[in-house]
């Protein structure tokens, strides 16, 4: 591994790409849900039976917010969330690692290994869903390691792959679930037999039952103890997960064609990768690219069919496509310009244009929202000029610039530019009054109950939030966490003291904490 310097140097571009956001986004519903559990399981001491705010959390498996825990362990902070991001932004870098090393095992090309695993690292969504710390990018980075592993252990007959693949596997489903069985492995396996014939699959039958019997009975582990430990909730709640998926965030079969938006700025080279008719002249690497095309169309299908769908369940999509997209620049990098169709003249040109709108619009973002920040525009102006040095004369030059200036534009928009976006456009903002993620930092002394609070809510006090009904018995002193600005309270209560903060760091969404106490104290 530290000999091969292209996968060292595509794994350090890795880690910028996706470092360099994990400190700018709030964290929302999925994100909150992950962070609290981990806390629970932190401050309860209790790793195996998961809970969140206080109830039994058994609708996701926990190995996400086990890595999230064992981050608040070793750090003893419970509220920095770039720092609990840790884990996912580590995940995502070992994704390019498995990218690169699954290619280089199957064409025995490190420079298409190279390509592909440099397009995944710089693909938008793939950066974007690969900082945030919720369930959706961990069952899929480990089921590509997995078939990664299981792939090697074909040809290598090496016990060891497959044990890795079957680990793999194992922290995929106990990751969420079965989704990536069906949104990755399934139609990794239906393209592979289309491609490569069944020969392979039929002279390793045995080490396959081995590699599904080690994932399948690690994974099982978790779901058979909870469901010994109450059974009637573990299938309840499963119940209730099976309809969610058929009755909320119901969208159209082609939701998901707006695939090529969130390939960011290999939009254009995505475009002809599926749609332009390709005839490589190596044997290996034509099959390798009809392969990846249809094991992407294939993923696109199957998730199509979800009725649920979401921008970031199609993250399997942007995985597997780094792989013939890959094999594309390779062909552009490998014959000249002379030799290229009109097609893809047009191509590079249009990429040229793309590239310049985008730097002159982010230095436009940075003057306009930052001028502080001026120099943040350096790195822009210096790409341009550099991508239009001497390409009028060597045309080969110009097509190497746009194809690398392409990659390396998404970690310069995420480095200089995207919490320019998040804080100044996109976010509501608020200096006047203090967000209610203070209080991580400042914890109360007595007990918080609310009727109206969210998941979010509980995530941004620090501790749990209790209902608050009618049937509660309330202790002589504690706080009641509403929405309302005027508290109505009855019996012997009354409140000491009142604090005014701002949900999600927006004014006009108010939140108010309530001291009460009994009067007789």
């Amino acid at each position: 591994m530290f000999k091969d310097k292209k996968l060292l140097s595509i794994l350090g571009l890795s880690f910028i790409s996706f470092f360099s956001t994990i400190w700018i986004r709030k964290a929302d519903l999925m994100e909150s849900r992950n962070f609290i559990t981990a806390r629970e399981i932190v401050t309860n001491n209790e790793w195996f039976v998961t809970t969140l705010n206080g109830q039994y959390r058994f609708e996701k498996p926990p190995l996400p917010t086990w890595l999230t825990a064992i981050v608040m362990k070793l750090t003893n902070n419970f509220s920095d969330e770039w720092l609990l991001r840790i884990p996912v932004a580590l995940a995502s870098v070992l994704l390019i690692y498995f990218i690169y090393k699954f290619v280089q095992h199957i064409s025995k090309n490190d420079n298409l290994a190279f390509l592909s695993s440099f397009v995944a690292t710089t693909t938008f969504m793939l950066t974007k869903v690969g900082s945030e710390n919720a369930w959706d990018a961990y069952p899929y980075i480990f089921m590509f390691g997995s078939i990664t592993y299981l792939v090697k252990s074909l040809s290598s007959k090496k016990n060891i792959d497959t044990i890795l693949g079957g680990f793999f596997l194992a922290a995929s489903l106990l990751s969420k679930g079965p989704v990536a069985l069906y949104g990755m492995l399934l139609p990794f396996i239906v393209a592979y037999i289309v491609i490569y014939g069944l020969e392979e699959i039929k002279t390793n039958k045995v080490r396959i039952g081995m590699y599904f019997l080690i994932g399948l009975a690690l994974a099982s582990i978790w779901p058979v103890a909870m469901m010994l430990k109450n059974k009637e909730l573990f299938l309840s709640v499963m119940n209730k997960e099976k309809d969610t998926w058929s009755s909320k965030h119901v969208k159209g079969f082609f939701f998901y064609a707006n695939y090529f938006i969130f390939m960011g700025s290999w939009i254009f080279f995505s475009v002809a990768a599926i749609f332009r008719k390709w005839n490589l002249k190596d044997k290996g690497e034509h099959k390798l690219f009809k392969f990846g095309i249809l094991w992407t169309i294939l993923t696109f299908i199957l998730l199509s069919l979800v009725k649920m769908k979401k921008e970031r369940y199609g993250f399997p999509m942007y995985i597997v496509s780094s792989i013939p997209l890959g094999i594309v620049l390779n062909y552009y990098l490998n014959n000249s310009w002379n030799t290229l169709k009109k097609f893809d003249r047009v191509l590079f040109y249009v990429q040229s244009v793309f590239i310049s709108i985008v730097c002159v619009g982010s230095i436009g973002v940075i003057l306009w929202k930052r001028p502080a920040y001026y120099y943040l525009i350096v790195p822009f102006i210096a790409l341009m000029i550099y991508m239009f040095r001497k390409s009028k004369i060597d045309k080969d030059i110009f097509k190497k610039k746009i194809v690398y200036l392409s990659g390396f534009l998404l970690v310069l928009v995420n480095c200089n530019l995207t919490w320019i976006i998040e804080r100044d456009i996109r976010g509501k903002g608020s200096e006047r009054l203090k967000p209610l993620e203070t209080l991580q930092t400042v914890k109360k002394g007595y007990k918080i109950y609310s009727k109206d609070f969210g998941i979010q809510d509980v995530w941004s006090v620090g501790q749990l939030i209790h209902t608050l009904d009618e049937n509660t018995t309330l202790p002589e002193a504690f706080y009641i966490l509403s929405s309302s600005s005027n508290l109505d309270l009855k019996n012997d209560y009354k409140i000491q003291s009142k604090e005014t903060y701002s949900r999600f760091k927006d004014d006009k969404d108010l939140i108010y904490l309530y001291k009460v106490t009994n009067e007789d104290e």
